[in-house]
């Protein structure tokens, strides 16, 4: 058994202080496990797939240390499976010392990591098929062919003969068809490199959701705080750390959005708030009255609501949909002919469609499970890149 408690001691003491956060904790595990007879204990621990004891979920210390260890288990057993590493060390005898007199080989350690520079010396001048030569006669040439002793170079006037020798000697880059060993080493580490990648998938907010349980020291809540105050102002009332009751919030979208659709098709007169202009809905045209002592601004007001409400029933019966954010402006000027507890009963209820939607769209966000592609070096194990997978 791993015991919460014993761990958070050697963390807290590796940091002097107690872990703030799950990162801080992992820093700590670090450090701890640099101790040989500590380092032997954790990987036993993963090896056997040991259990934690039970510890208080109030104590916010051991659920943080729970946190990192269970992350550091999970990454340890992954890696024991992987095979250990195909590159090797060697010792170079090359490099020798004067001593007393004496000249001796005192060696060093070369790996696949050196990084050295590269020499026109270090490498022999090489004739391939397709290198160009420079000949003083024939000009610019291609090798065609190589033998023992010759080499066939077509020119502008003709293929040539020459001697290998020779041809060496015209080459215009003496190292370019040079084969190098260090150059297929790397090619080879890139490919293991390239090998090692993996993608890996990210818990979605809400399986960490449901895997902390509504812990209040770790759980960020499944709504944003910015949709649940919308959901307040149009009248609804929810637990952003619980789905309980989201789901028929959800389903009940359609209705909310054909209500208000009704609502607004509806309408078949229009009267300004001075009672001076009216529209009555006919097939296809408005019918306007307007009193002899109404004045520009009436009849423009009903003019206004006219056309916006024309808009509106285009928007709300066109099949791509409509918006809240292109439907209100609308709304606001048909409301200047309407009475104010229709108007607002039609506000009430875009308002409640714009929260609605944005509870939706929430939730569509929580089920994401991001995906992140890791390499990592083959002969540590160690993670050495990762990126977002789009």
């Amino acid at each position: 058994m791993i015991s919460t408690a014993v761990w958070a001691n050697r963390i807290q003491a590796a940091l002097g202080r107690e872990p703030r956060s799950v990162q801080e904790a992992l820093e700590g595990l670090r450090v701890v496990l640099k101790e040989d007879g500590v380092k032997r204990e954790f990987y036993q621990a993963a090896r056997e797939n040991q259990r934690f004891e039970r510890f208080s979920r109030d104590d916010r210390v051991a659920l943080i240390v729970w946190a990192a260890l269970k992350e550091a288990l999970e990454k340890t057993r992954r890696l024991g499976q992987k095979t250990p590493s195909t590159l090797v060390v060697r010792k170079d005898d090359s490099v020798k010392e004067e001593v007393k007199g004496v000249v001796k080989a005192i060696g060093t350690w070369k790996g696949p990591d050196k990084v050295y520079e590269v020499f026109p010396w270090d490498t022999k001048v090489t004739l391939r098929k397709g290198a160009e030569i420079n000949h003083p006669q024939y000009g610019k040439g291609y090798v065609q062919e190589v033998s023992d002793r010759h080499a066939l170079v077509r020119f502008k006037a003709g293929p040539k003969k020459l001697a290998l020798k020779a041809a060496k000697g015209m080459l215009v880059d003496r190292y370019a068809q040079a084969p190098d060993r260090r150059v297929a080493d790397a090619k080879g580490w890139l490919e293991r490199f390239l090998s090692s990648g993996e993608e890996i998938r990210s818990l979605s907010r809400l399986e960490r959701e449901e895997e902390l349980g509504g812990n209040p020291h770790f759980s960020e809540g499944l709504i944003s705080q910015e949709v649940v105050e919308r959901l307040e102002r149009a009248g609804y009332r929810i637990d952003p750390y619980s789905l309980e009751g989201v789901d028929s919030l959800v389903d009940s979208l359609p209705a909310r959005e054909e209500k208000f659709k009704e609502g607004v098709l509806g309408i078949t007169i229009l009267r300004t708030r001075d009672g001076k202009a009216i529209g009555f809905r006919k097939p296809g045209l408005w019918e306007t009255k307007v009193a002899p002592d109404a004045g520009q601004e009436s009849f423009a007001a009903l003019v206004e609501a006219q056309m916006a409400y024309t808009a509106l029933t285009e928007m709300l019966q066109g099949e791509e949909g409509w918006s809240v954010s292109e439907v209100r402006p609308h709304l606001s000027k048909l409301a200047k002919a309407l009475q104010k507890a229709d108007a607002r009963r039609l506000f009430d209820l875009l308002q409640e469609v714009a929260a609605l939607r944005l509870l939706k769209a929430e939730l569509h966000r929580a089920g994401f499970a991001p995906v992140r592609a890791v390499a990592y070096r083959d002969s540590s194990g160690e993670v050495v890149y990762t990126a977002p997978v789009y």
